[in-house]
């Protein structure tokens, strides 16, 4: 997905609250860094199994180790929605318990980002069930985790 596929009101939303984000720990080039150190990770961050991952200015705690079956299954979902609008229509019936089962693991799981001197940070859920029925992977997690860089830095820099 690219940033100029949103409409205008998602850019706005997403400009503030991706600002407020980075301003939560630190400014914009530390919320960029930390996004390049999570991806320069290998393999993913999220696999450590203490649930917490050190990156150069601060540190992202989770509430429960992730497994690599379950990070391979949400990363194929994260496409899947991007492409098709929704994780789990057309899914033939071993493809769709895995994916349930997935999205069962990994709905209480919030990641805290904070950083290093230890101000307010942030927090963000994996999985956004604001809508019932109609469960997404979270768009910020996304931003972190999985979307390109330049994402993050046209979110960053959007001007109304």
């Amino acid at each position: 997905m690219k940033f100029n596929d949103l409409d205008l009101n998602a850019k706005k939303e997403l400009n503030i609250q991706i600002n407020e984000y980075a301003n939560s720990i630190g400014g914009i080039n530390f919320f960029l860094q930390m996004i390049e150190d999570v991806r320069a990770e290998k393999p993913s961050a999220l696999l450590n199994k203490t649930a917490i991952y050190h990156y150069k200015n601060g540190k992202i705690t989770w509430s429960k180790s992730i497994y690599k079956d379950t990070l391979t299954l949400l990363f194929s979902a994260m496409r899947k929605e991007d492409k098709d609008g929704d994780i789990l229509n057309g899914l033939n019936p071993k493809v769709y318990k895995e994916t349930m089962n997935m999205m069962r693991t990994l709905k209480p799981v919030t990641l805290s980002i904070s950083s290093e001197d230890n101000t307010v940070g942030f927090t963000v859920d994996i999985l956004d069930s604001s809508e019932p029925k109609k469960t997404k992977v979270d768009l910020m997690f996304k931003i972190i985790f999985f979307y390109n860089i330049e994402f993050a830095k046209d979110a960053l820099s959007f001007k109304a």
